[in-house]
């Protein structure tokens, strides 16, 4: 009995998002888990409001910006 109402492949995509929106996983190992092709893991990231941009890469990016002299 499946009392969550959920399928194996949700269960399967609720874990890879979950994964990666708490960072448990990168990008790539959590779209590879999914089984969705780029595309559509993004869809499902954005559907659940959750951003491929961190505030890591936003200060990696500022810090690279700065080395380069262009800010």
């Amino acid at each position: 009995m499946n009392t969550a109402g959920l399928t194996e492949r949700d269960c399967i995509l609720e874990l890879a998002v979950q994964l990666y929106a708490s960072r448990r996983l990168p990008y790539g190992q959590a779209l590879r888990l999914s089984g969705l092709d780029r595309r559509a893991f993004h869809f499902e990231l954005a559907r659940r409001d959750i951003s491929l941009y961190t505030l890591d890469d936003l200060q990696a990016d500022v810090r690279a910006l700065k080395e380069l002299g262009r800010l």
